[in-house]
């Protein structure tokens, strides 16, 4: 493949200057990751109690734990440390009993996570054989930050690769990576993150290096050999490499097979399709409970409409369980106000049995558990809604205990007010949407209601897929349920865009939301910038890599944004940061430092880049002396 030509206009710095240069910005990234270590208290890092903890049950046991496993003594060590530190006092939550007999609870288990950024940390610590749980911490968390380097070099072999003539370009883009805060902060830390971060940055330099020099042996098999690692590593850098691999492969193809290569991806597409969806058998804006990816979905005489719930105590054959939250909203206009939830329900089982009808709120539990007969029947619950409620969710579900049992419901229904008649509600339509229940009209709070809607669902087999630890099937219906879910893109994006520039680990605060309307039109410019410099050659200029490289950032901060899903906000709603998106940091920090240089005059380009540098000093300055100290050291 031929060489992309140095931009006319660039800059010129000798290559032995840009050397110096870069080898200055490496010890810089590694003095602030040393910088954050030490300003960190053990501990406040996202979930590094259960990563480190991952890390030492390699090390001791020189072997791969299992989910489940766990040593006593280490991690009543690791909890003893962490009350030493007051980690439960800065995060707001409660320490456990150390005296107990049981394991302390220290968070959430990692043994799921692909082993290679563990077995690496486990490495030095077998070696050192540290006494201190301190100690090993620091220990793994220097292990870290010499991963930083490792991302400094690769966003800047990057950059070089991409634009050869421009090393004050490439400069800029390693000195971004180099002083960005919350980068700094996570490469100081015991977490896969920072694992990613290192593997996906090499291997994109190393995907973008195939590209602009040609195949070679040596080069596809580095190239596969990171993108393993990237698998091996985490979720997040896996996905990158499969995005990536399928595009170069694309790209190294010959321009006459890749026609038959599309089409042979048609085919495929038509033929998966039908296999992993099912188009009837779940009824769209209800939810399996148990996370199921059974059918809850019958399509059978009823009292509403031609079409039923169905449930099932074994969660195989239909779900246990089955729930809708109302939109966040709808929900808390009902704070501190009566509701009454109504249900048709009928045994599939001549012997009949027990089912709970319930609602939630998050401040408690509402239920009423009701012995159900083959042939149906009308029941209902009156409750007062917490005043503090986020919204409100109504269910279907077995008790924790009894026979094996199947049931049908049908017209679930949620209104606004007690209702006391013990007559069923009326139905305008089979769809159970509104009508009259005690001599009052009322329209149903719930969707769907009598199952007469079906929605794309993914069939059991892929349903159950984890994908960011929830089953693949309920992420796939929290997407399409974009009437309850689309009000949380904003506040996630504006989350996302603050945590990339200036929020940090458990118990910081981070940068108010306000610095937003610093961070948001520079990233906005950024962009058009490097949409301007596109449209002016650049797109030649990059040629096949600069769209991979396209590819790999919108799967990179798609999946970041994405990662929201499921949205239950009853479920402790969880908001992902930008450390999820920080696997495509090379990337983004080019576009975000040659979008910008593309709208200066050359002239200025110098000045530019030392404004930014001091930006990126006065931000470092304002998180140390507003956030970090304050919040561990105030």
């Amino acid at each position: 493949m031929s060489q992309v030509e140095p931009l006319p206009d660039a800059p010129r710095v000798s290559s032995r200057l840009a050397r110096v240069l870069l080898l200055l910005l490496v010890i810089v990234a590694l003095a602030r990751g040393l910088l954050y270590l030490a300003v960190v208290p053990p501990w406040q890092h996202y979930d590094e109690p259960t990563h480190f903890e991952y890390v030492r049950l390699v090390a001791e046991r020189g072997r791969l734990p299992q989910p489940g496993d766990y040593d006593l003594e280490m991690r009543r060590a690791i909890a003893d440390s962490m009350q030493a530190a007051g980690f439960w006092e800065l995060t707001g939550g409660q320490p456990p009993d150390l005296a107990s007999d049981a394991a302390p609870e220290i968070g959430y288990s990692e043994l799921e996570h692909p082993p290679l950024y563990y077995a690496a940390l486990a490495l030095p610590q077998r070696l050192l054989n540290l006494d201190s749980v301190e100690a090993q911490l620091t220990l793994a968390r220097l292990s870290s930050v010499l991963l930083y380097a490792v991302v400094v070099v690769a966003a800047y072999g990057l950059a070089a690769e991409l634009f050869p003539g421009r090393q004050g370009l490439s400069l800029a883009v390693a000195g971004f990576v180099a002083f960005l805060p919350p980068l700094a902060d996570l490469m100081s830390s015991v977490n896969n993150d920072a694992g990613a971060v290192a593997v996906s940055s090499l291997f994109l330099w190393s995907s973008v290096r195939l590209l602009r020099r040609g195949l070679s042996p040596a080069r596809a098999g580095v190239t596969l050999l990171l993108a393993a690692a990237c698998v091996m590593t985490k979720s997040t850098a896996g996905s990158i490499a499969v995005v990536v691999l399928f595009a170069l492969g694309l790209a190294l193809l010959p321009r006459p097979w890749r026609r038959w290569v599309w089409g042979a991806l048609a085919l495929l597409a038509v033929i998966f399709v039908p296999v992993a969806f099912t188009w009837t058998g779940q009824a769209a804006q209800w939810y399996n409970g148990d996370q199921s990816s059974a059918p809850n979905r019958w399509e059978t005489s009823s009292p509403v409409g031609s079409s039923v719930f169905a449930l099932s105590r074994d969660g195989v054959d239909h779900p246990s369980a089955l729930s809708q939250e109302l939109e966040i909203t709808a929900g808390q206009r009902l704070r501190g106000r009566a509701v009454t939830l109504g249900v048709w329900l009928k045994s599939a089982d001549e012997q009949g049995g027990a089912v709970a009808i319930r609602l939630y709120d998050r401040g408690s539990w509402h239920w009423h558990n009701v012995q159900v007969s083959p042939t149906w029947q009308f029941y209902s619950l009156t409750a007062t809604i917490d005043p503090k409620a986020p919204t409100v969710s109504a269910s279907i579900a077995f008790p924790r205990t009894g026979p094996a049992q199947s049931v049908y419901a049908d017209g679930i229904v949620l209104v606004d007010g007690a209702i006391s008649s013990g007559e069923p509600p009326s139905f305008d339509t089979p769809q159970a949407e509104a009508g009259v229940w005690g001599g009052q009209s009322f329209d149903n709070l719930l969707r769907n209601g009598s199952a007469e809607r079906a929605w794309p669902a993914l069939r059991p087999w892929l349903g159950q897929v984890r994908l960011n630890r929830a089953p693949a099937g309920q992420v796939l219906a929290s997407l399409i349920d974009w009437p309850r879910t689309a009000w949380v893109y904003r506040p996630n994006v504006t989350n996302i865009v603050m945590s990339f520039w200036g929020r940090f680990g458990w118990g910081s605060p981070g940068l108010p939301d306000g610095w937003l309307y610093l961070f948001g039109p520079i990233m906005a410019a950024a962009v058009a910038g490097a949409v301007v410099g596109l449209a002016r050659g650049g797109a030649r200029r990059v040629g096949q890599a600069g769209a991979v490289l396209g590819l790999a950032l919108v799967a990179g901060w798609g999946g970041a944004i994405l990662r929201i899903h499921p949205v239950l906000v009853l479920n402790h709603l969880f908001w992902p940061g930008a450390r999820y998106a920080f696997v495509v940091i090379a990337p983004t920090a080019l576009v975000l430092c040659a979008g910008l240089a593309n709208l200066l005059p050359r002239r200025w380009l110098l000045w530019g880049a030392c404004a930014g540098l001091l930006g990126m000093i006065i931000l470092e300055g304002v998180a140390l002396g507003t956030v970090i100290m304050p919040t561990y050291h105030g």
